[in-house]
């Protein structure tokens, strides 16, 4: 998985979304804060979207210490080093 800070994100928003089209998702870094940059497909009612948002926005959110940003930065070059 790739990351970059919004400023890196906002030059290369139209190549980080065809990659997060094609199953490559993108970890955005803002005031230590992440926003992942995935595709996601609609579900087929309009209510299925709605209960799918809410239960995100419900969920338990584990702190950005700076542990838990160097171990998401350690996963994301292995995973980077496994698909080469």
């Amino acid at each position: 998985m790739k990351t970059c800070t919004v400023s890196e994100a906002k030059s290369k928003f139209g190549r980080l979304a065809d990659a997060a089209i094609k199953g490559q998702p993108t970890v955005i870094i803002r005031g230590g804060k992440l926003v992942i940059l995935q595709a996601y497909s609609l579900p087929d009612h309009p209510h299925e979207f709605d209960a799918v948002i809410e239960a995100g926005k419900q969920s338990v959110h584990r702190p950005l210490t700076a542990k838990v940003l160097d171990q998401i930065w350690k996963r994301g070059q292995a995973l980077a080093n496994a698909k080469r």
